[in-house]
């Protein structure tokens, strides 16, 4: 076995500089005060706090808080001890042994051991569950509890994003005691290990309190004890420009989501001050239905690829609040190909040469072939939202071309079923991860499309781009993966499967009293050593 013995103290040595590395973002504040209630505007109430079964992405900055993973990546691509003190992994990659921790009590008062470990991956993989995190456990076959600190972990093939994923959300571990008396019902009232416990509902408002005997903080985190922090209300608020308001009323100390055309005056305003946070995974995009015309034709997609003005978008959009994307894998991501960077400058020129060398000619007005218009149907979710926005403006620089562009904004629910149908030519996707096998694996994989395209939205169906894909998920050294998806992404840009918008960046706004707010390189908020200021 490839023993974890090397990779720990090279651990503790990257957790002691790790400040160095990210200023003070994990430092433990120099005159921090104890106490004090906070409260949060939040985008909509989390539809399930159980992250073994299902988690959305606005859910998990509420899980962060309530939640320790068994590793932590204080930074992209670097693990550290969390639950798991050491690791071992099998020369051929098939099993991982993890050693736990073994002062660490869930909320209710259950000890942590090696068998909460298992349940939780066994729940998982368990059909009847219906979670949607398999894609985290990859090809989990079994679990082994060696002893009570010890969990074996046996798959069915090597799978190197494994330990990313047990630094995310999604593989946090609950109360086995709590899963099995509260039944579905754990989703909403979790138990869990975290600095932060549930306490009520009240409406659709969260309250969680300080867990008074946390004392099993990450090294990184440099301090040990409770949160400083007594309690937390996470306020529903699904209105972007109420949330605003409440920020300014002081009804709220921060907010998630803010309307991106204010965030400049805040940053004017001393009372307040703007995080930014560009996190790695697959960037808002348009991906093209490469079996549907006029999009199965190669020119026509390279021509949307040329045709539309990301930068302007990004602008119209965004206000500056994120970076114009090229890839499939966002800057932030491990293994980002920067030559993809100059395949598709902005070019009205280039773009009508391709149309017209693909048979669609027209000066004006639409664009016609063997007396067919050259149509183009956008699906998206997310009325009177940014995502609208986008399609607006994607719309109007694609009409310019001369294309006749149909735009379908609906609820998620109608938008699922048109992707599943698979009557659209462009949709939409991003996803936020610290391993890139998400974006590249569920959004271009061939076995993916799973008849309807839910994931893989380009229906793409390549065995090269497919033997890329595999090798970067199973390969365990580091230049094999690299090698890999470098390659995957420039074939992807150079079959125009898909248009980059901007690269994922998370914009928190918060009142200049709250102090020590950091964040995991996904972005999510790190409540642990945040403190106010009185």
């Amino acid at each position: 076995m490839v023993t974890h013995s090397k990779w720990l103290v090279l651990g503790m040595a990257l957790v002691v500089g790790l400040s160095l590395l990210i200023g003070d973002s994990y430092a433990a504040p120099s005159a921090p005060q104890s106490g004090g209630t906070v409260a949060f505007g939040y985008l909509q109430r989390p539809r399930s706090l159980d992250p073994n079964v299902w988690t959305g992405t606005t859910d998990n900055f509420i899980i962060r808080q309530m939640y320790d993973p068994l590793l932590w990546s204080p930074k992209v691509g670097t693990y550290v001890p969390g639950l798991a003190t050491a690791w071992e992994v099998s020369k051929d990659g098939k099993v991982y042994t993890f050693k736990l921790r073994r002062d660490v009590k869930f909320h209710d008062g259950t000890p942590l051991r090696a068998d909460a470990v298992k349940l939780m991956f066994d729940r998982i993989a368990d059909p009847t569950t219906k979670s949607l995190q398999g894609p985290a456990i990859g090809p989990y076959d079994r679990a082994q509890v060696v002893d009570d600190y010890t969990v074996r972990i046996y798959l069915k093939e090597p799978f190197a994003p494994l330990l990313a994923n047990l630094a995310g959300t999604a593989l946090s571990p609950g109360s086995p005691t709590a899963i099995r008396s509260l039944g579905d019902k754990f989703a909403q009232s979790p138990v869990a290990t975290g600095p932060f416990k549930f306490e009520k509902w009240e409406g659709n408002d969260l309250h969680m309190v300080r867990n008074p005997d946390y004392k099993w903080a990450s090294a990184f985190m440099n301090r040990q004890g409770p949160a400083y922090l007594e309690k937390i209300i996470w306020k529903t608020i699904p209105e972007a420009a109420t949330r605003m308001i409440a920020l300014q009323r002081g009804e709220v100390i921060g907010v998630g989501n803010p309307v991106l055309d204010q965030v400049a005056q805040f940053k004017k305003d001393q009372n307040f001050r703007v995080y930014r946070i560009d996190t790695p995974g697959h960037p808002k995009s348009m991906p093209i239905n490469i079996k549907t015309a006029p999009t199965d034709d190669l020119r026509v997609r390279q021509a949307i690829l040329y045709g539309v003005d990301r930068q302007k978008v990004v602008d119209l959009v965004q206000h500056g609040n994120a970076d114009v994307a090229h890839s499939p894998f966002t800057r932030s991501s491990l293994f980002y190909n920067a030559a993809v960077k100059g395949l598709y400058p902005y070019n009205k020129k280039k773009a009508v040469e391709l149309l017209e060398a693909a048979g669609w000619m027209g000066k004006e007005g639409v664009r016609q072939k063997g007396g067919q218009k050259l149509k183009l149907a956008i699906i998206m979710f997310g009325v009177g939202g940014p995502n609208q926005q986008l399609a607006e403006v994607v719309q109007a620089m694609l009409t310019e071309l001369g294309f006749e562009v149909s735009l379908d904004v609906t609820g998620y629910d109608a938008y699922a079923k048109r992707v599943t149908e698979g009557t659209y030519n462009m949709a939409e996707i991003n996803y936020t991860g610290l391993d890139p096998n998400v974006p590249a694996f569920l959004m271009f994989h061939s076995s993916q499309i799973m008849g309807g395209g839910q994931f893989n939205r380009t229906r793409v169906a390549d065995p090269k781009l497919d033997n890329l894909i595999d090798t970067g998920r199973r390969a365990t050294d580091t230049k094999t993966r690299d090698s890999a998806y470098k390659e995957f992404q420039m074939n992807v840009m150079r079959n125009a499967y898909t248009l980059p918008i901007w690269d994922n960046s998370w914009v928190t706004i918060a009142g200049n009293k709250l102090q020590g707010l950091a964040f995991d390189p996904e972005g999510r908020w790190l409540f642990y050593n945040v403190w106010l200021r009185r």
